[in-house]
């Protein structure tokens, strides 16, 4: 075995920060620095571009140096809210920028005056700090005259589901001393600038200083504007407004912080290519940017399934059970609080709760039964938590509920049977009328893994339910002979009409390695993740390019590209089948998504780099998935039911050096370093070492 690979990470911090911050040299803490982003490198709309703080999200519009636009602040909006700063009568344009998730800092330059913003959302306060610094280069004192323009409706949003909240009630302004209070009844925005002697006019309203700049010298405003109820909104605002550098300095603290918590909680990954790293500490950052701490919201912390610019802050299932593995490393506590959530929904009628009332909402998703089951189970394998099984929801023990939701439309009294899904569009909701539903190949397939999990997990209660695995094996033979198509190498579907006929969706992909396919099945599936069919240059098509339903427009199910979680999805599904050069491939198409998009929102393009542009849901949690991918995927990472952990890595071609630092599961705490031909995995004293590809590693 060749020497295995020292520590990475020196290396690679050294070429992220070269790759992702350069604009800003030592000026990002080094917790944050995995998170930022140089905004010459980001392809993001400032439609789409804005920070998250916990209790509030704010657009920052990055072509324009100081502007804010947009306040969404569970349960307070006030979605046209513009805050603009001009100089001489004069907006400024940005040259630079650098995003974290909290803030925005731009520089420009306007005649003699150099200027560095920064836009900050406060953590723990419905508040932001804007911070203008001005700098003379000239020789000689010079005058900036300095105007602040405020305006924006109000509203209180009773439903934050998956489009923005907006509001439309006008607001009546008024001063209170050097505050501007924009009133909608009880509810109410706070503008206050500090740092400058100036004077605010209702006539805009608007705000005006003059500012005398010594050469060579720097001069700093800052503007505070909190939103809430009106006495909430005011308090804060002074207490803000009277110390404005401390509350950037603290949230700054606050946010290192949690970016340090973070890897304390999830490993951190090493890797000979930085684009590999820069891939997986992007998909982290999902974690921090949709995780609330809203006094309003049912669950604290909750973790929504967006968040920037107010977009989809309700919880779909859908994506929740995306980051089934990830999340219950990275926060148990909440990842048990949110499945129970769920099941004091109706699941089976609707797809998404409300974060203030937690009521359901939305229509039925037929793959919610995979993701609650999904979710138990892995919550359950990955903390040994067997009596989360026995607890009560609704009437119901958290293990009644899984065999409940095994079995949705299914009778357990009787043979199997294919699943009729109806004439409901809900699974792919293709756009130009092609069907895929009734009797569909993925959604029947994907009863097979529900089987076993809910098996495993009746054990683990103990109360064994057999049944359950001899189910699967008879769905196995159901969905071949009924579906399978040996001639397309591929699954039919069956129309309401009773024909049959052939949907190629990204699907069917993950199916693979669940054990519903046998190897013909299998190996006609993968054959058709070519270039001209699945595979673009910059990612993974939803659609096949040859079927007939494909929609270059219809980027998360129906072609132009897929939704952000499924080609991790499948990337990890096929390094656990036994195809990691398949899988390999595959990732390395989609590298470029951690060095050009701050977050990842619904879906992202396969033929070129772009990503879908009409939908709200810009910052979505399933962007968690790269990273699950990685860990459980390349790295063979799995929890048996005796709560063994075992290790199987598959470094790719093009980065041989791979390792995973201080992986924590079960109260071990473990190191896997790769090299091109070996593998060491450290667990305390103990050392197992491997070729790589030999097999799996059991640590117990």
């Amino acid at each position: 075995m060749s020497h295995l690979a020292p520590r990475l990470l020196p290396l690679v911090c050294l070429a992220l920060i070269g790759a992702c911050a350069c604009a800003w040299p030592g000026r990002v803490p080094r917790a944050l620095r995995p998170f930022a982003l140089d905004g010459s490198r980001c392809l993001l709309d400032p439609e789409h571009f804005g920070i998250v703080g916990g209790r509030i999200t704010a657009g920052a519009d990055h072509r324009d140096l100081a502007a804010i636009n947009g306040l969404w602040a569970p349960p307070f909006v006030s979605s046209d809210f513009r805050l603009d700063v001009r100089l001489s009568g004069q907006p400024i344009p940005t040259e630079s920028y650098m995003w974290l998730p909290f803030e925005v800092r731009r520089s420009g330059v306007a005649g003699n005056i150099a200027l560095e913003t920064s836009v900050v959302a406060l953590d723990g306060r419905r508040a932001l700090v804007l911070e203008v610094a001005l700098r003379n280069r000239d020789r000689r004192p010079v005058e900036a005259p300095v105007e602040l323009a405020v305006s924006g409706t109000l509203d209180r949003s009773p439903e934050w589901g998956f489009t923005r909240p907006a509001s439309a009630t006008p607001t009546t302004c008024r001063l209170d001393g050097s505050a501007l209070a924009m009133e909608q009844g009880r509810p109410a925005i706070r503008v206050r600038p500090s740092g400058a002697r100036g004077r605010w006019t209702l006539d805009g309203p608007r705000w005006g200083a003059t500012i005398r700049l010594q050469p060579s010298r720097t001069a700093r405003l800052y503007v505070t504007v909190t939103v809430g109820e009106a006495q909430a909104a005011a308090r804060e605002c002074a207490e803000v407004a009277n110390a404005p550098a401390r509350a950037v300095s603290m949230t700054r603290a606050a946010w290192s912080r949690r970016a340090e918590e973070l890897f304390r909680r999830l490993p951190r990954f090493e890797a000979d290519d930085p684009r590999l790293v820069a891939f997986y500490n992007r998909s982290l950052v999902h974690l921090l940017t949709n995780r609330w701490d809203v006094p309003e919201f049912v669950l604290r912390p909750y973790y929504s399934t967006g968040s920037v610019k107010g977009g989809c802050v309700c919880n779909y299932l859908w994506n929740y059970g995306e980051v089934w593995e990830i999340l219950p490393l990275f926060d148990a506590a909440a990842a048990r609080a949110h499945i129970l959530q769920f099941l004091k929904c109706d699941i089976s009628r609707h797809f998404a709760f409300d974060p203030v009332t937690g009521a359901a909402f939305g229509p039925w998703y037929p793959v919610n039964q995979e993701k609650i089951i999904g979710s138990i189970y892995h919550y359950v394998a990955e903390t040994g938590d067997r009596g989360f099984l026995d607890e009560t929801v609704s009437g119901k023990t958290v293990l009644d509920w899984v065999l409940f939701h095994a079995t949705v439309l299914d009778d357990p009294g009787q043979p199997v049977r294919l699943v009729d899904y109806g004439s409901s569009n809900s699974h792919l909701e293709l756009r130009r009328g092609y069907p895929y539903n009734h009797v569909m190949p993925d959604l029947n397939g994907r009863r097979y893994q529900s089987y076993l999990w809910a098996e495993r997990l009746a054990e683990l209660a103990g109360k064994p339910a057999p049944w359950l695995s001899d189910r699967a094996r008879q769905l196995k033979s159901v969905l071949k002979r009924e579906l399978w198509d040996s001639g397309a190498r591929w699954f039919s579907f069956i129309r309401g009409d009773g024909k049959r006929d052939l949907r190629y969706t990204i699907q069917m992909f993950k199916l693979v390695g669940s054990g519903v396919l046998d190897d013909e099945e299998e190996r006609g599936l993968l054959s058709h993740l070519n270039e001209t069919e699945f595979l673009g240059k910059f990612g993974f098509h939803s659609m096949s390019r040859t079927d007939p339903a494909y929609d270059q427009v219809d980027i998360d199910n129906g072609g132009g590209g897929a939704c952000t979680c499924f080609p991790p999805q499948v990337i990890e599904k096929l390094y656990r089948a036994g195809h990691p050069d398949t899988a390999a491939d595959i990732l390395r198409r989609i590298l470029w998504w951690g060095e050009r998009l701050p977050y990842w929102g619904d879906s992202i393009v396969a033929n070129e780099m772009d990503y879908r542009r009409d939908t709200p849901l810009q910052c979505t949690l399933d962007g968690a998935t790269g990273a699950q991918a990685i860990i459980f995927g390349m790295f063979g990472v799995r929890v048996e039911a005796d709560g063994s952990v075992v290790v199987n890595p598959h470094p790719p071609s093009f980065s041989p050096r791979i390792a995973l630092k201080d992986l924590r599961i079960r109260g071990r705490r473990m190191d896997v370093e790769v090299s091109g031909t070996g593998y060491r995995v450290t667990c305390g004293s103990r050392t197992w070492r491997r070729e790589a590809g030999s097999g799996v590693t059991r640590v117990k």
